[in-house]
């Protein structure tokens, strides 16, 4: 329709209007509101552009002003003091926006080249993975299934508990051992993940539960929580870390997450390097005392696709020398833990899974997984996001 041309729907009296059927009405009504809307439309693109003008203009004036004031210095004398101290506070702006951009600057360089760095780190650390690692040991004999066999045996230690608690010998884990704990726990959370349903979402999480499977002593359990974080990914990692460098991880259950009313203390048993080590919590002051090791593990980043991966790990494990030191049934399964992913997205933003997977006597048990690893999630989400989240106790 021409600019100028008059539209038979909108020019026309209102006594005209009321004998229309309802369907011009609606379609009258409609197109004055387009009118009107495209009217407010173009006024605030016209304030938009007009502001946009007159704020550069003052910041040009600005510029000139400063340089004006930068070649004379501060007029001392024939200024009364407020306007004195008004140019000095401009000149000192300037001074610190001026500093503020080379210094991002500066910033931005430097992060390049830590990703080099980082780069190359990576790459050397992957390629010293490939190649065999010989583990100190000690060559011993011993009598299994009745024929003497050639074992290879670490040096362990006695553990013992300041509450004194029955202590118990520890052998050291080798790197292969350590390592496999955790490849086990990356290829059951893999198997199992066709079986994850989305439960729902709570305070921003999704919530996924696979179907409780049935061994033969025990009923293993999946579940994943997953969320976007409107956060770059070293924010969250800062966030992962104490003031005095230490890392938060792991985020351990307490008594009351799986509801029992128990002393737990905690050793460290062994430690690989920086970020692996062997922990072990002991259960005291219930109807039965127990105890579980766990290898924590704190992986540095792997590039996948040209994004930034970091995985932790809080795993259950055992090891054959453990095992055969206290006359444990080899058949017996004793796993579980928890793996959290950080996974770099575009826009700056991170994307956080927890899997977790247990082992459990009982459905009653198995159902609570939920409710406890719930806890764990929004418990590491409250130390490292400071998000205003219920405290759970």
């Amino acid at each position: 329709m021409p600019k100028n041309a008059r539209n038979p729907t909108t020019d026309q009296s209102r006594g005209t209007v009321r004998k229309w059927p309802q369907e011009l009405k609606d379609m009258r009504k409609l197109q004055l509101h387009c009118a009107r809307m495209s009217r407010f439309r173009n006024k605030r693109a016209a304030e938009k552009k007009s502001m946009l003008e007159e704020h550069q203009q003052l910041e040009q004036l600005l510029e000139q002003r400063l340089v004006e004031l930068r070649r004379r210095g501060l007029d001392t004398e024939n200024l009364p003091p407020l306007q004195r101290e008004l140019q000095r506070l401009v000149l000192e702006h300037g001074g610190l926006r001026d500093e503020n951009v080379a210094l991002r600057q500066e910033l931005s360089r430097h992060l390049k080249y830590l990703q080099v760095i980082q780069r190359a780190a990576a790459h050397e650390r992957h390629s010293r993975a490939i190649e065999p690692i010989e583990e100190p040991s000690a060559v011993t004999v011993r009598c299994i299934n009745s024929q003497w066999q050639v074992i290879t045996e670490q040096a362990g230690r006695r553990v013992d508990f300041p509450s004194g608690d029955p202590s118990f010998f520890f052998h050291p884990f080798s790197r292969q051992e350590f390592n496999a704990v955790l490849s086990r726990h990356d290829t059951n959370s893999s198997a199992r993940e066709s079986s994850l349903v989305c439960a729902g979402t709570f305070l921003g999480w999704n919530i996924y539960h696979g179907a409780a499977v049935q061994g033969n002593d025990w009923i293993i359990d999946h579940v994943r929580c997953s969320r976007r974080i409107e956060r770059s990914i070293d924010t969250v990692l800062h966030g992962m870390c104490r003031e005095d460098g230490t890392s938060k991880w792991p985020i351990m259950p307490t008594s009351k997450d799986q509801g029992l009313n128990m002393d737990i203390s905690i050793q460290t048993l062994q430690t690989l390097d920086d970020a692996s080590s062997v922990i072990v919590r002991y259960y005291s002051g219930g109807a039965a005392n127990y105890r579980y090791m766990c290898l924590v593990k704190r992986s540095n980043f792997d590039l996948i696709d040209g994004q930034r991966v970091y995985k932790f790990y809080y795993v259950v494990a055992d090891s054959e020398a453990n095992a055969r030191s206290r006359d444990a049934d080899p058949a017996a399964q004793y796993w579980g833990g928890y793996s959290l992913t950080l996974i770099e997205a575009d826009g700056g933003a991170v994307d956080a899974v927890f899997n977790s997977l247990g082992c459990f006597k009982s459905n009653q048990e198995a159902l609570g997984h939920i409710t406890m690893f719930g806890r764990i999630v929004t418990r590491w989400e409250q130390l490292t996001l400071s998000s205003n989240l219920l405290k759970f106790c």
